[in-house]
């Protein structure tokens, strides 16, 4: 089974992504900002296929998340961000995932973008909820919201979970040993 804790934070995310309310203080402003061109200036550190091939996720980084290669390294340097795109996969004619000549899903449309990004005194706005020096924000890809800052508290309140000792995030490009 692939890494469990990946689909739970994308099954939180979905959830926050609909929630009318957020649960908690978050920051007022998005000083997360959508990573515009993302795709093409930023380092793929891990690709994860979902719900059976018919969803990709692709996790991105910045160059100062990229420089991370060992979680020897942690925290991640201030000015990191990491983006988790979720994308739809294309089908070939019989409805199953479509798959490139190496075996490779073909991604389709972008679905979400669930960015993270590390400065210092970030996530001070949410109190008991915070988790380090990380603001989260989920765009749409033409970089309208899916939850803006303000109704973010979520993402924190998850982000704990993954630990101060991996810098409250969940894997980027470091794999959990028997969870892949």
């Amino acid at each position: 089974m692939k890494n469990i804790l990946f689909s739970a934070i994308f099954a939180l995310s979905l959830v926050t992504a609909t929630a009318a309310e957020t649960n908690g203080p978050a920051p007022a402003t998005d000083r997360v900002g959508f990573p515009t061109n993302y795709a093409k200036s930023y380092e793929v550190l891990r690709t994860v296929p979902r719900d059976e091939g018919k969803k990709l996720v692709t996790v991105y980084g910045n160059r100062a998340a990229a420089s991370m290669t060992n979680r020897t390294q942690l925290p991640y340097p201030n000015g990191s961000v990491l983006v988790m795109e979720t994308a739809s996969t294309v089908k070939d004619t019989t409805g199953q995932p479509a798959k490139d000549a190496a075996g490779n899903l073909l991604k389709d449309k972008v679905l979400g973008l669930h960015v993270m990004r590390r400065e210092k005194d970030f996530g001070v706005a949410y109190a008991e909820k915070r988790s380090g020096e990380w603001e989260f924000v989920e765009y749409r890809a033409d970089g309208s919201y899916l939850t803006p800052p303000e109704k973010s508290a979520n993402c924190a309140e998850c982000h704990i979970k993954a630990g101060a000792e991996k810098d409250f995030v969940y894997n980027g490009r470091f794999a959990d040993p028997g969870k892949q």
